[in-house]
């Protein structure tokens, strides 16, 4: 079952969240696509995908499989980094 879900939050610029995404790339597989950020699992981990696109106020995401510990990953970075993160299923 695909999740999609926007998380906002206050960035001083498009180029910080866009390194935040490439700093995640230490935890999974990275595939910077033309407007989007895909992740998937490292070798001998369970699958998952997990689409990033940078929208205005924040990053949209839709995910599939067991992606769960990045989930985890993902919001404890951004609320580490952005600090106050809001999250709304879409």
């Amino acid at each position: 079952m695909r999740r999609r879900q926007i998380f906002r939050f206050s960035a001083q610029s498009e180029t910080l969240v866009e390194q935040f995404l490439r700093s995640l790339r230490k935890i999974a597989l990275l595939d910077e696509e033309r407007e989007s950020f895909v992740f998937t699992q490292r070798p001998n981990e369970q699958p998952f995908e997990f689409h990033c696109v940078i929208v205005q106020g924040g990053i949209e995401v839709q995910w599939v499989g067991d992606g769960l510990l990045f989930l985890g990953a993902f919001v404890d970075g951004l609320t580490s980094e952005f600090k106050q993160v809001s999250m709304e299923d879409a």
